[in-house]
């Protein structure tokens, strides 16, 4: 399977509030995802796309991003959060399941 981007899994949105919100939502709903009950990533793009419209997140997110580093490597943090989910859930949870 190849890589989806951004622009790939949120065209408007990315369009609309620019990389960093969106990713950083896209994080935030990952991280969260047991709060939430999401498992497909047809309910992570449905629920990170509802999220940017929300204010009480995007304060979190305002805060989150007025934290990131200049030097901040998204590639990086990706490949932290994925051993860190591979090594908690093994099998049980893949983020990039298809619906």
């Amino acid at each position: 399977m190849g890589y989806l981007s951004l622009e790939d899994i949120y065209p408007d949105d990315v369009e609309k509030y620019g990389h960093m919100r969106v990713g950083m939502t896209d994080l935030y709903v990952k991280d969260n995802h047991a709060v939430y009950g999401v498992v497909t990533r047809g309910e992570y793009r449905e629920l990170t796309s509802r999220l940017l419209r929300d204010e009480a997140v995007q304060m979190i997110i305002s805060a989150k991003l007025a934290a990131v580093p200049v030097d901040y490597d998204p590639w990086i943090r990706r490949i932290e959060r994925n051993r860190a989910l591979r090594a908690r859930y093994r099998d049980k949870f893949d983020p990039w399941e298809d619906d």
